[in-house]
């Protein structure tokens, strides 16, 4: 089974657009109902993006789209207070 690249993802993620927002937050309220996502909202993901993907990358797309909806609960889930200034300057430490 080959699997799908980061930078697949990445590019079926980011062409999604408007879109595949709101199937992102379909796909999000799916995967809280049922715990997982079904491969008939990835290949509606996909034909939003204009991607083709065998079906045996189903399922490893499946698994990435599921850690990625994971991370923006935990993104979401998240308390910032509103009085916390936001950064003005970001510094890379290498």
């Amino acid at each position: 089974m080959a699997g799908i690249s980061r930078r697949q993802f990445a590019q079926i993620i980011s062409t999604a657009g408007i879109a595949g927002t709101a199937l992102v937050e379909t796909m999000f309220a799916e995967v809280q109902t049922s715990g997982a996502i079904s491969p008939e909202s990835i290949r509606s993901f996909l034909g939003f993006s204009g991607m083709k993907v065998q079906d045996d990358q189903i399922v490893g797309l499946q698994t990435s789209l599921e850690r990625a909806l994971d991370n923006i609960k935990r993104i979401r889930d998240r308390s910032v207070p509103h009085s916390l200034e936001p950064a003005v300057m970001f510094r890379v430490r290498r």
